[in-house]
């Protein structure tokens, strides 16, 4: 599609622009958020690994650990 053929669809270029674009920063912040993440995923697992760090609230009853999945 040509920028000629976006802003002649009788009018409503400025809108499938604008679908476009939210659509775009949707998919940043899904991006951003699944990052951040596995990040933290990461971050906690590599916790879990070095031993002699205390990571108080694990020993509590229905604590998730970071090693296991969640339903």
């Amino acid at each position: 599609m040509t920028w000629d053929a976006i802003f002649s669809l009788q009018g409503h270029g400025p809108y499938i622009l604008g679908a476009y674009g939210v659509t775009a920063v949707l998919m940043g912040v899904e991006v951003m958020l699944l990052w951040r993440r596995a990040r933290v995923r990461r971050d906690r697992r590599a916790g879990a690994d070095r031993p002699g760090v205390d990571r108080p609230g694990m020993d509590r009853p229905g604590t998730v650990r970071p090693d296991e999945d969640r339903p």
